[in-house]
């Protein structure tokens, strides 16, 4: 359960760090 709850958390901070650094590229 610890294990899911941490590779879900994981996964969400990637598809955060992704899409900001897509919203920074289209900026400049």
């Amino acid at each position: 359960m610890y294990f899911m709850v941490n590779y879900t958390i994981i996964t969400i901070s990637i598809l955060i760090s992704v899409a900001f650094y897509t919203i920074l590229e289209r900026k400049i």
